[in-house]
């Protein structure tokens, strides 16, 4: 596979691109019908079959696609294994559920050999992913009850649940900060009025989304990763450049501290209770603990440790769980959780030990290849920060929720970002350092 496309197949690389243009500008939206965002992978992985060639024997060589191989060879099995569990549940019903994280591994591959190609287009990927939110807020938020989402008296949401909102927006905020650090420092005047606009017009609506949507494990995610990767990427990328670097951070701080000033009141309302909460988990208290969505959490947490416990290498199947929580009678108020609401006990009890650590071994390759890419000069800081940043929010929110594989809308971005990290791995092991894909 070389640097780039040859002239036979330049029509491929074309028709991929715009492909995972469309997967990237409809990552994070749910328009449904013809705009659902994994359609641009299913294009892009067909356009690979009819000309893959050398980029199929590059795909050959990479333990990723073995451990894909490996999980669907697994997920086929434990389907067929779960199904003699539940005689009211078929395989087939098993089969589809194991199918989502399978889409994951295979798009992430069909993606990765294309960015392989053209690695300086990861960072448009990726803004396109932000702008396709942006539109989407714009378009799909519900401007008619707009008065209750400010008094808190409502959550936001886009078509989607609020929790998914307050996770994208955290992502957009991520990468729109790091957009802004890797700009140089001097710009004439037309150029640094119109970035000051593009800034504004993407920042308040991400900073809207990420407040209004109420969800505290976006507000953690944020809180955490976005001063982590912009730190990293002040000492990294201005090393030398300490004024800007100054004002960048004053900026930042004075953007959190508006931001706190319009929503104090509906953040303190949200982490209200919390002391109650804590404290009743430190005596060991589950009985008293108060009607709130952490003490579903908490029940949830039970429920699953012992589900875990009667079948912990095969796991009771994805889509065993809902049933199990509606026989459990967790609820509250009219609200049955359809999952655990912890992406990692969701995969540990349906897919069971051995399938949980073929995706973990999948992801950690994946990362570790990441960061040895970033060692070898592949990857510029900016692009690294912004995949382990993006990473790093989904893994935090991904503690509280279940965002992971159940709908395209949630496959399509984390598909994205570990297309971007398999593809620096295809350069990496091939050899290939003689280009960074972000200035330094």
């Amino acid at each position: 596979m070389s640097g780039t496309a040859t002239v036979g197949d330049s029509w491929a690389a074309r028709l991929a691109w715009a492909a995972l243009a469309f997967q990237a500008f409809f990552a994070m939206t749910h328009f449904g019908k013809w705009l659902r965002p994994e359609y641009g992978g299913a294009a892009a992985l067909l356009i690979l079959v009819v000309a893959g060639g050398k980029r199929w024997r590059a795909l050959v060589r990479h333990p990723l696609s073995w451990l894909v191989l490996a999980f669907i060879a697994y997920a086929v099995l434990q389907a067929a294994y779960v199904a003699r569990l539940t005689p009211e549940l078929s395989f087939g019903k098993h089969l589809s559920y194991n199918a989502e994280p399978i889409r994951i591994g295979v798009l992430t591959c069909a993606i990765g050999a294309w960015l392989a190609e053209r690695p300086r287009r990861m960072p448009l990927l990726l803004g396109l992913m932000v702008a396709g939110f942006v539109v989407a807020a714009l378009v799909c938020a519900p401007w008619a009850r707009i008065d209750a989402i400010v008094g808190g008296a409502l959550r936001l949401r886009l078509r989607y649940a609020e929790n998914i909102v307050g996770e994208y927006a955290a992502m957009g905020l991520l990468l729109l900060s790091l957009f802004a650090l890797s700009r140089p420092p001097h710009l004439l005047d037309r150029k640094r009025i119109g970035f000051a606009v593009v800034l504004v017009v993407a920042g308040v609506p991400l900073l809207a989304c990420l407040l209004y949507a109420q969800s505290r494990g976006a507000w953690l995610a944020a809180a955490l990763m976005v001063p982590i990767a912009l730190y990293a990427c002040l000492r990294d990328v201005h090393r030398q450049w300490h004024r800007p670097a100054a004002i960048a951070l004053g900026m930042a701080l004075l953007v959190v501290i508006a931001a706190l000033a319009v929503g104090y009141a509906l953040v303190a309302h949200r982490l209200a209770g919390g002391e109650a909460i804590a404290a009743a988990l430190a005596h060991g208290e589950l009985e008293d603990l108060p009607s709130s969505s952490v003490t579903i959490r908490v029940q949830l947490a039970e429920l699953g440790w012992h589900a875990w416990q009667t079948h912990p290498l095969w796991g009771i199947g994805l889509r065993s769980i809902h049933p199990l929580i509606v026989a459990s009678g967790i609820h509250i108020g009219g609200y049955v959780p359809p999952h655990l609401h912890d992406a990692y006990l969701q995969a540990v009890v349906g897919l069971g030990v051995m399938g949980a650590c073929l995706l973990l071994a999948a992801f950690a390759l994946l990362v570790r290849d990441l960061v040895l890419a970033r060692r070898a000069g592949i990857v510029g800081n900016v692009l690294y920060w912004a995949l382990l940043g993006c990473l790093g929010i989904m893994l935090i929110v991904n503690l509280f929720d279940y965002l992971t594989w159940r709908f395209d809308y949630l496959r399509a971005p984390l598909e994205l970002l570990l297309g971007c990290c398999f593809a620096l791995s295809l350069r990496r092991r091939r050899g290939d350092s003689s280009m960074t894909t972000t200035p330094r």
